[in-house]
C-alpha cells in the first residue's frame, strides 16, 4: 500500500482516480479548494494547494503528489493571463518549493493534450510536437510543465506529466463548460438546445475516464517518469459525435450554431504510441461503448 495526496480529488478526474486508488488498497488524502463531499476512508483537507505549504506534515510519508487541480478552463482564461498565473501557476510553484524543502519529490501532473500544442502541424500529435498554445489556459499548462522539467533537472524531482484528450464518463458535470460528450448527451435527454461553435467539422479526441485512470494507475504504481499523451485512439468530428449520441438515445439534438472561437483548433487527435511502448497502455473503451456508460 502506498500513500498519495490528490490535489483536486473532488473534481471529475480526481474523484474517479481516488476511487481507483482506494480499490487498489492505497491510502489517499484529498486536497480541495472546498469540501463538498466526504469520501469514506479518505482524509479531505480544504484550502487548495497552499494548505500543503502551510501544513507540510501532509507531505510526510507521502509516496506521491497527484496534481489534478485547475482553476480555469480554456474558455474562462480568454480574458487575460493574470488569473491563470495567480490561480494555477503561482500555487504550483509554492507547492514545488514546499515539496523540495521537505524532501518529497514525486509528482504526477495532469496537463492538457489539446491546449498545450496549439494549432497542429500534423495529425495525430506526438509528445514531441511543437508547443504554441493559442489560449492563456494552454500557456499556463505549458509554463507549469516547463517548471516541472526544471525541478526534475535541478532538484531531482521524479515527475510524470499526462496530456489527456477530452475526458468523459460517469460523474462528469458542469454542463456547458466541460465535456462535449456529457454536455450533448444531457442536453438531448433534457430537450435543451446545444451551442455548437462552427459547422460541426471540428475534430476532437475523446478518452473515457476508465482509460485515463488506467494510465494514471500504471504511472503511480510503476514510478514511471516522463510525458505521455492519453487519447481515445481516434478523432471524431463534433457532428459525428452528435450523430452517435442521437443513435444511442433515439432523440434529435437541437443545435444553435455560433462562430468558431479563436482558441479552438480545427483538429486535435493525440498519438498514443509513446504510452503504448513505454507504459504498455492503450485505450480500451470505444466512443460508441463509452457513450452507453452514460445512459
Amino acid at each position: 500500500m502506498s500513500k498519495f495526496v490528490v490535489i483536486g480529488g473532488q473534481g471529475f478526474i480526481g474523484a474517479a482516480f481516488v476511487d481507483s486508488l482506494k480499490r487498489r488498497g492505497h491510502s489517499v488524502t484529498i486536497v480541495s479548494r472546498d469540501s463538498n463531499t466526504e469520501v469514506e476512508g479518505v482524509e479531505t483537507v480544504t484550502g487548495g494547494m497552499d494548505v500543503l505549504v502551510s501544513q507540510p506534515s501532509l507531505l510526510a510519508g507521502c509516496d506521491g503528489v497527484c496534481h489534478f487541480a485547475s482553476a480555469t478552463i480554456p474558455s474562462s482564461s480568454v480574458g487575460g493571463p493574470l488569473n491563470d498565473i495567480e490561480s494555477n501557476l503561482s500555487p504550483t510553484l509554492r507547492l514545488l518549493e514546499a515539496m523540495r524543502l521537505h524532501g518529497n519529490r514525486r509528482l504526477i501532473y495532469l496537463s492538457s493534450g489539446g491546449a498545450i500544442y496549439g494549432l497542429p502541424n500534423h495529425i495525430p500529435i506526438s509528445e514531441d510536437h511543437g508547443k504554441k498554445p493559442i489560449s492563456h489556459y494552454g500557456l499556463g499548462k505549458l509554463a507549469i510543465e516547463t517548471y516541472l522539467d526544471y525541478y526534475s533537472r535541478e532538484h531531482d524531482f521524479k515527475v510524470a506529466a499526462i496530456r489527456p484528450a477530452n475526458p468523459y464518463g460517469p460523474g462528469q458535470g458542469k454542463i456547458g463548460q466541460l465535456g462535449a460528450v456529457t454536455t450533448f448527451l444531457r442536453m438531448i435527454q433534457n430537450g435543451q438546445t446545444a451551442t455548437l461553435y462552427g459547422d460541426g467539422s471540428t475534430v476532437r479526441d475523446f478518452v473515457h475516464i476508465d482509460d485515463l485512470c488506467a494510465m494514471l494507475m500504471r504511472i503511480v504504481e510503476t514510478g514511471a517518469t516522463g510525458v505521455w499523451n492519453c487519447g481515445g485512439g481516434e478523432g471524431t468530428s463534433l457532428k459525428d459525435l452528435i450523430r452517435k449520441i442521437e443513435n444511442a438515445t433515439g432523440k434529435t439534438l437541437r443545435i444553435d450554431y455560433k462562430p468558431v472561437r479563436p482558441f479552438d483548433p480545427p483538429a486535435i487527435v493525440l498519438d498514443n504510441e509513446r504510452a503504448k511502448s513505454e507504459l504498455g497502455w492503450e485505450p480500451k473503451v470505444t466512443l460508441h461503448d463509452g457513450i452507453r456508460t452514460l445512459l
